[in-house]
């Protein structure tokens, strides 16, 4: 498990000035003040008693949770999302830790408390719904195919048959797959980023997932793959959170609702996805 520890400047020089008496201690978090206070025992208390934020994240899916491999800083609509959550909770988007999530381990992180809350390109579905307790959507989109830019046969889902596919291990395109085109070879790997290189290498002939999703594996390869086709399917993707923690999901609710409001979530969209896709596009209802 990968962790990813964001400080702020702060709280880094004021571990230095300590010198050698602070070697191997825990670096402090910013010093700042949360928007409120929460009730002994929540989970908004813990976080804020911690003083950082928990979150589980990808480090490989561009626009969404991504590690730049040039400045080690994460970036994308997650992260947006996960920053700002720390600010309204401890008062920094600083104070916040960075645990990689792959699509497989996601539902256990949340169930072994590793985390506070996932945000991981998390699609929603009605088995999912049985252990996690979803916030939101904060986005919606389609599932999509990606083939190769050369590639000519694929069109449709139909296309898809007796051709190798790829998508990642418990995504929802591979419960999908199989009803769409029941024929297509289906290949999982643990991340996306190994689907596009097994695209690339002409291991397999399509990729399938989210279309946003997508368009960050489009963006890191320009002139390697495209998009065809219409919708397999739409989704939603929201923030997971430990099933049964009333308080945690309702204050996620109200703070993604609070975002959509003050234009917050179309800031975080419009540097991250935005900046690839450009669109007029408001935050979903929150239904979950």
């Amino acid at each position: 498990m990968k962790t990813l520890r964001i400080l702020a400047p702060v709280a880094i020089a004021a571990t230095l000035a300590l010198g050698a008496t602070a070697c191997g201690s825990s670096p402090s978090p910013a010093s700042s003040t949360p928007s409120q206070s929460f009730a002994a025992g929540t989970t908004m208390s813990k976080i804020q008693q911690r003083g950082k934020l928990i979150v589980g994240v990808k480090f490989d899916q561009p626009m969404f949770g991504v590690k730049n491999p040039v400045t080690g800083q994460m970036e994308g609509l997650d992260i947006e999302l996960a920053k700002r959550i720390a600010k309204d909770l401890t008062g920094s988007e600083d104070n916040i830790e960075y645990v990689e999530a792959v699509t497989a381990n996601r539902e256990a992180f949340l169930q072994q408390n590793k985390v506070d809350l996932i945000l991981a390109s998390y699609a929603v579905t009605d088995e999912r719904k049985k252990v996690v307790a979803f916030a939101g959507p904060y986005l919606e989109s389609g599932v999509s195919i990606m083939v190769r830019k050369d590639e000519s046969s694929i069109s449709t889902k139909n296309d898809l048959n007796g051709k190798p596919v790829c998508t990642t291990t418990g995504a929802r395109a591979a419960q999908l797959l199989p009803a769409l085109a029941p024929q297509a070879k289906l290949t999982l790997f643990g991340t996306y980023s190994e689907c596009a290189q097994a695209l690339k290498q002409k291991r397999v002939d399509a990729v399938v997932t989210n279309e946003s999703l997508l368009l960050g594996l489009i963006e890191q390869n320009k002139d390697d793959f495209k998009i065809v086709g219409d919708y397999l399917a739409t989704e939603e993707y929201a923030i997971g959170s430990a099933k049964g923690d009333t308080a945690w999901h309702d204050y996620l609710d109200g703070f993604l609702k609070k975002i959509a409001d003050n234009g917050e979530w179309k800031a975080a969209y419009d540097s991250t996805i935005g900046a690839v896709r450009p669109a007029d596009i408001t935050a979903p209802h929150i239904t979950l």
